[in-house]
């Protein structure tokens, strides 16, 4: 014990040290501020967060930790706090709010605040929750909902465009390719969900859908272990899927000693060559007319995978040389238009669809921006026959622009928000400037992150033939007002 000291004074030196221990280890920043608002009181941890010492912090004013344009609504808080004769507001009780580091940067905070009379005088104290990590993880959890609601209303989309144009002689046949199309589909979503949305392996997809179809035997894969990109997985296997089948009615896998040998090499600076061969099988000829499965495959190639083909249909065996870019093997590549090709030119006609030739008959001329070759077969085949003239699809912004500058205006356009992971709206404001009306058809539950567009006209995927009409004829009528979302039914 210190000579002149009592028990007293050294319980209550244990007492203070105790507190400042408290103080000092807490997770949270504690800042305590005069009547003037100035910095009395900085604990190590507000040290941290704001990254300035706790000497350089005494006496500076607290609105230098308040982005500026927070500054002036913070003192007059603080005034109206004082007089409301409350002692505290808990953590949360103010909302988010935002406050500054030394270096400029801005962050989100939670506060409480708590204020006291010490010595006549008016101190406020304000303890400050940095959740800058929960708020990335909820923005990051609100992203994940919003893409997996929209991942599923465009599956449930393509299954319908699926169902509308799949065609078959029996009933028996069409169920039999309506299941063996959606089973594709499942495959390759199954596989990268077993991937966790990061890609796939070329030869796992390609393995997948032979070995539907044909034993070991009657099929090689061969090629460098490339991984493709997340977006191109689905199409790929699809693409895979309608040659199989085709081989199987057709073609090599229609006799048993026949066989398909699939071979794909990188080359460098321009992506992937993938060649289909198939030997064995009857004697091949070139068919009269396109059905739908080759229709399907050009609209894949062209639209979704940006790339270029060629059938050779030889009589020996038919073979397919397919040249795919550098986007369909990495991730977030920029879609590149293709140089010598047109986008998707005309629109695709279904074999046995009643199609009005009277111009008299028709309601307007319109351009259809999708990129899932389905949705963009049904929306053109659907809307083709209830008297709408389609002078041409697209499958990117750099499509729909040659399309634009090749042929005659169009009185309308229908827009897809995501064309590949890039957003619509550089070509919606084109359209704007050019005066030519369109809406959004889109698996998003709103266009809340762009007010933009907050005044157009979207409809929500899967949508009928009948909600499309009903809102092309309002995009033409020049309909405005805040945005409504069609039903889904």
């Amino acid at each position: 014990m210190l000579p002149g000291s009592t028990d007293g004074d050294v319980t209550q030196v244990q007492k203070l040290d105790r507190l400042q221990a408290i103080i000092a280890s807490a997770m949270d920043a504690i800042i305590s501020i005069d009547a003037a608002q100035r910095v009395i009181f900085f604990n190590p941890a507000a040290e941290q967060m704001f990254g300035i010492s706790a000497p350089e912090a005494m006496g500076a004013p607290i609105e230098q930790f308040i982005p500026e344009r927070f500054r002036a609504g913070h003192a007059a808080h603080i005034v109206r706090f004082a007089t409301t004769g409350e002692t505290g507001r808990r953590m949360g009780a103010l909302g988010a709010i935002s406050a500054l580091r030394a270096n400029g940067e801005e962050f989100p905070v939670e506060a409480s605040i708590s204020q006291a009379q010490v010595g006549g005088e008016r101190l406020s104290t304000v303890i400050l929750r940095d959740i800058t990590e929960r708020k990335a993880n909820e923005e990051a959890q609100a992203l994940l909902a919003r893409e997996v609601d929209h991942r599923a209303k465009n599956i449930l989309a393509i299954v319908s465009s699926l169902v509308s144009l799949t065609e078959a002689p029996t009933r028996e046949a069409y169920a039999e390719s309506l299941a063996g199309r959606i089973a594709a589909m499942s495959r390759a979503h199954g596989l990268l969900a077993r991937g966790r949305w990061k890609g796939a392996s070329l030869r796992q997809v390609a393995d997948d859908e032979l070995g539907t179809y044909a034993d070991l035997a009657n099929f090689t894969c061969e090629g460098p272990d490339v991984k493709l990109s997340p977006r191109a997985v689905q199409p790929v296997g699809m693409l895979i899927h309608e040659l199989a089948t085709n081989a199987v009615k057709y073609g090599a896998l229609s006799m048993y000693n026949g066989h398909v040998h699939l071979s794909w090499q990188q080359v460098p600076g321009n992506g992937i060559h993938l060649s289909w061969q198939e030997s064995g099988g009857p004697p091949v000829t070139a068919p009269a007319e396109m059905g739908f499965g080759t229709n399907l495959i050009q609209q894949i190639v062209d639209n979704q995978l940006c790339g270029d083909f060629e059938h050779h249909w030889a009589r020996d065996g038919y073979r397919l040389e397919l040249n795919l870019p550098e986007s369909v093997l990495q991730i977030g590549t920029e879609r590149r238009p293709r140089e010598g090709r047109p986008a998707m030119g005309e629109p695709v006609r279904q074999e046995g669809a009643s199609q009005r030739t009277d111009d008299s008959e028709k309601l307007g001329t319109l351009l259809i921006v999708e990129d899932e070759p389905l949705l963009a077969m049904q929306m053109s085949k659907s809307l083709e026959e209830y008297g709408w003239s389609v002078v041409g699809v697209a499958g990117s912004i750099e499509d729909a622009n040659r399309i634009l500058s090749e042929k005659s205006r169009p009185d309308v356009a229908i827009l897809d928000v995501d064309l590949g992971g890039m957003p619509v709206f550089p070509l919606a404001r084109s359209l704007r400037r050019l005066g030519i009306p369109f809406l959004f058809c889109t698996g998003y539950e709103d266009l809340g992150y762009s007010q933009e567009f907050a005044n157009c006209r979207a409809i929500r995927k899967p949508a009928t033939v009948l909600q499309l009409i009903r809102g092309l004829r309002e995009a033409v009528r020049g309909a405005h007002g805040t945005l409504t979302m069609a039903p889904s039914s």
